[in-house]
């Protein structure tokens, strides 16, 4: 089996999210947040089929949106239930925080283990990481407020479509960034 994650398991990823957008509109409360919970179930097996693991993240993410299904089903909110991208952003951007106050740097360590060497100075990737960082917190700050004072319209979209705008946005800067440390670094 590949080691790879097939593409189409990323987009499998936005199902739950999608699907609770739908069904909080045309059912109770409670069978939309059991399809989402069993639609973020059917997509930790459908990975393992296809890819043999179940990617960290992903269990991450997992039991962040059973926990939270749970806690919107007894407190009879949904808005607990689209927490779950601000507790995810704020899970892995403490954790890369506290790997960088070890000295570690989990993308420089990602890039060897998989032999291929950072081309630039390692500062920088350091630098790069806590861009994430502070991305990742931003990010799950901005889902944060669609969660609790937008619509699950507003927020669907946010989760899906408009994560990967907001990312291309942010890739587009860190582009520019380096860029420009390697017309400094040249002079």
């Amino acid at each position: 089996m590949s080691k790879k994650r097939p593409s189409l398991l990323h987009w499998l990823s936005f199902l739950p999210a999608l699907a609770y957008w739908w069904l909080e509109e045309t059912q109770p409360l409670e069978i939309a947040l059991g399809v989402g919970m069993g639609l973020a179930l059917l997509e930790i097996v459908i990975e393992k089929i296809y890819s043999g693991k179940i990617h960290t993240l992903t269990r991450l993410n997992f039991g962040i949106i059973i926990m939270l299904g749970f806690v919107s089903v007894f407190a009879k909110e949904g808005v607990w239930f689209k927490l779950q991208p601000t507790i995810t952003g704020y899970v892995c951007a403490t954790w890369l925080t506290l790997n960088q106050v070890k000295g570690n740097t989990m993308i420089l360590e990602a890039m060897e283990e998989m032999g291929r060497p950072w081309p630039f100075p390692k500062e920088w990737i350091r630098d790069f990481e806590k861009h994430i960082i502070g991305f990742c917190y931003g990010y799950g700050t901005f889902m944060a407020y669609w969660a609790i004072w937008g619509t699950t319209s507003q927020w669907a979209f946010w989760k899906t479509g408009g994560q990967y705008m907001t990312f291309g946005v942010f890739m587009t800067l860190e582009f520019i960034w380096l860029r420009r440390k390697m017309k400094k670094a040249v002079k």
